[in-house]
């Protein structure tokens, strides 16, 4: 029998913060990575994991790359996430040296034509891919056309506390060119603590330092089909404290919190000031069978007003004049406005079906009072913070961020090179006051899994061949005071279908069709992504996947004239067509600069690709 605790720690519970899910490296304006992953400590019930569980090696798991590999990781007791890489819990007191990494390392070649090709040019041109769907931070994103990732996580301690440290980058300048911008160094570094209650049936863990938690996860034991979160992945410095407590031999309970803050980019283009954060968070398991969690995260500014480099504008004949007498070249960071709010609220479950597969739903909540100040303390649904570059949740969902570009105005450009609206001139703009409400839900069924276990049998864990489905798909209803962006719905939905041929070769193809705005239907398209991965034997750490991808637009090109939109006028070809995802950077960025997103959008260099090659590489360990 458990020794049961005194009724008096049940009242500790929902006071008692939290250390959970995987964590992720920040991102600079423009950045691309997807589905990193670090080895979250967690309070680690110490039994022998179930004998149907894999005898695989721990480390990082990224199944989309694997073709239904075994999952290969240790869970959490009650957990709200499955826990990317265990945490240090030694029998004895020993100190040990652990390491996990992960690589996505892409050849990626789009393929496009010139209109009217040159003496010695060819009607095909080859280059980076130019598609609507590569920006992680973008609303737009999908897994079919990753960039490249790496990522390396070192760890000391023992059963009682463990270091860790990461190293993490992407744009890999021997293949590319010298970035520093995307060379990330080291992103976390925090210690954790695993202290032994003296109970059996409660466990606590306390993690401190600069770090990246994660909630909302959809996949199985990832990030999900659609490579986000529901609720937020923190990105802070502060504690997070976290304690399970088992009911019964079934049922558990848990109990998280956590404080920290989040120093902004101080680029002048960027709106973002420091940030405070707290988060709260409970759950339910009951066995594997069904978890449930509510989450709550509260994010908000107020900080001193920043120092606005005055520029030097030029009068209507010329002549150097400060300050401005017509709209500004130069930009800097928004000024005089309201402290700024961005609040998560949620709940989400997870059920393993048995036979008949895993399943996941969630709803969540965003709320925002003059969020584009609000720096990237919580990424969330595809979106870094309130207003950071251009990336956060005001561009992806409200609209474009405010701008003053008149005379005497006090406020600068939000980011470069999108110049949102300007607030004196009539053009709407955002000041990131509105709400978002999402919708997700994933399902996942293994075909050979379920022909064993209906008859009776062991779970299947991939060591054979196999069918694998996966239906997935998000919803979000925006409310804006961005009068165009107000009442629009968002919708994008797929399916993945793999096959496990060989322990070599596996075979499958995924679609997906995305919808970013149903008041312009001429923004939507779908993505057809056949492939081949090649690998050492069914469950491995490795896979080379070959792949084509046919993208498919409602409107390829803008149409010419002028398009009202609820009694606004827009720009000239603004909107009816496929949109580059937010905060497009150059060289590579699909209508990297705003002239190539209006007039030149027509322009055969700026024409999205229908096209795409890719042979990938990723391993984990």
């Amino acid at each position: 029998m458990m020794r049961k605790l005194p009724l008096i720690f049940s009242s500790l519970f929902f006071a008692l913060p939290a250390v959970a899910q995987e964590s992720e490296p920040s991102a600079p304006p423009g950045d691309v990575q997807a589905d990193a992953k670090d080895e979250t400590p967690a309070a680690v019930k110490p039994e022998t994991p179930k004998a149907e569980a894999p005898a695989a090696a721990t480390g990082k798991v990224t199944l989309a790359t694997t073709d239904n590999a075994a999952p290969a990781k240790t869970t959490t007791t009650s957990q709200a996430t499955t826990v990317s890489g265990p945490a240090v819990v030694a029998a004895d007191n020993s100190w040990k040296f652990e390491y996990h990494g992960y690589i996505r390392a892409p050849m990626r070649v789009g393929m496009g034509k010139r209109d009217n090709p040159g003496p010695g040019q060819s009607s095909t041109t080859f280059h980076s891919p130019i598609i609507p769907d590569d920006q992680y931070l973008s609303w737009q994103s999908s897994p079919h056309n990753k960039t490249d990732w790496a990522e390396l996580f070192l760890s000391y301690g023992n059963a009682f506390a463990k270091g860790t440290v990461s190293i993490q980058g992407y744009n890999f300048a021997d293949a590319g060119f010298s970035n520093p911008v995307t060379q990330l160094g080291i992103s976390d570094g925090y210690v954790d603590l695993t202290p032994d209650m003296g109970y059996e049936n409660m466990r606590l863990a306390l993690r401190v330092g600069a770090f990246s938690n994660k909630y909302g996860s959809a996949g199985k034991y990832d990030a999900g089909e659609y490579d986000t979160y529901m609720f937020g992945r923190i990105h802070n410095a502060g504690e997070a404290l976290h304690v399970d407590f088992d009911l019964d031999e079934n049922n558990s309970f848990w109990a998280e919190q956590g404080v920290g803050f989040r120093k902004p980019d101080p680029n002048q283009y960027n709106n973002s000031r420091f940030t405070m954060l707290h988060h709260e968070h409970i759950g339910f398991k009951h066995t594997e069978a069904m978890q449930f969690t509510a989450h709550y995260l509260s994010s908000w500014t107020q900080e001193e007003e920043r120092s606005a480099d005055p520029g030097v504008g030029v009068d209507v004949n010329g002549a150097s004049q400060t300050p401005y007498t017509i709209p500004r070249p130069a930009a800097t960071s928004i000024t005089h406005v309201p402290d700024g709010k961005m609040w998560v609220a949620g709940i989400d479950a997870r059920f393993d079906l048995s036979a008949f597969g895993y399943f996941y739903a969630a709803y969540s909540h965003v709320g925002l009072d003059n969020a584009v100040t609000v720096a990237r303390a919580i990424e969330v649904i595809h979106s870094s913070g309130g207003g950071e570059f251009g990336l956060g949740v005001v561009d992806n969902y409200l609209g474009p961020s405010c701008v003053d570009t008149q005379p005497g105005g006090t406020h600068g450009r939000a980011y470069y090179p999108q110049p949102a609206g300007d607030f004196d001139s009539g053009r709407p703009c955002s000041y990131g006051n509105g709400k978002v409400d999402t919708l997700l839900a994933q399902y996942e069924f293994s075909l050979t899994n379920f022909l064993q276990q209906s008859s009776g049998g062991q779970k299947f864990w991939g060591d054979g061949q196999d069918l694998y489905l996966k239906l997935y798909g998000m919803y979000n209803k925006v409310h804006s005071d961005y009068a165009p962006n107000d009442g629009i719905h968002k919708l994008k939905f797929g399916a993945d279908l793999s096959y496990s041929i060989l322990p070599w070769l596996s075979a499958g193809v995924r679609f997906d069709r995305l919808q970013p705005n149903t008041k312009v239907p001429e923004q939507s398209f779908q993505i057809l992504s056949p492939r081949l991965v090649f690998k050492s034997n069914w469950n491995t750490h490795e896979a080379i996947t070959l792949q084509y991808s046919r993208y498919m637009y409602n409107q390829r090109e803008c149409a010419g004239g002028v398009t009202p939109a609820d009694g606004v006028v827009l720009q000239p070809n603004e909107d009816k067509c496929v949109q580059p995802p937010s905060s497009p950077v150059p060289p590579d960025g699909f209508g990297a600069g705003y002239p190539a997103q209006t007039a030149q959008r027509g322009a055969p260099t700026t024409r999205p690709d229908v096209n795409v090659f890719k042979i990938e590489a990723t391993m984990w360990w």
